[in-house]
């Protein structure tokens, strides 16, 4: 039987991650067009591609209903990464065969990857796509770029709470030194805390940890049994400030970008 021509075609049931999902398969390819096609694609081709499961009553899809929704949340996701880049290549921030650059091409990769597999956390996302911009763009020499890329990774491995937690830090270092007479570990979290806007000392002391080891921050001195800090920078390591930085920069240019399309 031949099928209803007015009804859209649903794709074999291990293609439903992402309409017309082959860009983590092809990316190995650093090929300009590959990239021009993946940037092609419209937001509302994909949220119809995603509504075309839904309504189609088919159970397989049905079911897989929280794995439909992830992937609407990845079209958003790469239709957002999609505007960025190519408002970012119109604007000369990075080059048109940024794919081509040291570190370019992983990174770019690697936030497809991300976009396809764990699109939730647009904290962590956010973070990669401010390392991806400082590790193409046109002025960075080799050496920044190949740093950012290093960043990029840390990034990758970033929950939302611990970036929030290193975006506190930032904004206390930037208000000037750190505001206390003594250097207690328990000050700073509970500084922390209140900046965050929960007021949890223990969470803020749960999140600090993979920021020492990530060397964002600084780890804490022990004298006898009192917990210490370095009080430069409030804490924050010239690691930290980098990416820091990055996030801002990234920030700035989501602005212009806004603003010029308003």
């Amino acid at each position: 039987m031949g099928g209803d021509p007015d009804k859209p075609t649903l794709q074999p049931e291990s293609s439903y991650v992402l309409a017309a999902r082959d860009y983590a398969d092809i990316a190995h390819l650093a090929n300009p067009s590959v990239i021009e096609r993946i940037l092609s694609g419209t937001r509302s081709e994909g949220l119809a591609y995603v509504g075309a499961l839904l309504q189609s009553g088919v159970s397989r899809y049905v079911l897989a209903g929280p794995k439909v929704a992830i992937t609407a949340m990845a079209i958003e996701a790469l239709a957002d990464l999609s505007r960025e880049i190519l408002a970012w290549r119109k604007a000369g921030t990075i080059p048109d065969d940024f794919s081509g650059r040291p570190s370019g091409y992983q990174t770019w990769v690697d936030l497809l990857k991300e976009i396809d597999s764990n699109p939730v956390d647009a904290e962590r996302l956010k973070a990669m796509k401010a390392m991806f911009l400082a590790a193409n763009k046109v002025e960075e020499t080799d050496v920044q770029s190949i740093l950012a890329y290093h960043l990029f990774q840390i990034a990758k491995k970033l929950t939302s709470g611990e970036l929030l937690l290193l975006e506190a830090v930032y904004q206390i270092h930037k208000a000037g030194p750190w505001p206390h007479n003594n250097a207690l570990a328990r000050d700073w979290r509970a500084m922390l805390a209140e900046k965050s806007g929960h007021g949890l000392s223990a969470l803020v002391q749960h999140h600090e940890h993979a920021l020492t080891g990530y060397g964002l921050i600084t780890p804490i001195v022990m004298s006898g049994s009192l917990e210490l800090i370095r009080k430069d920078n409030s804490r924050l390591s010239d690691l930290g400030i980098s990416f820091c930085e990055n996030i801002q920069s990234y920030k700035l240019e989501a602005e212009q970008d806004t603003g010029q399309t308003k």
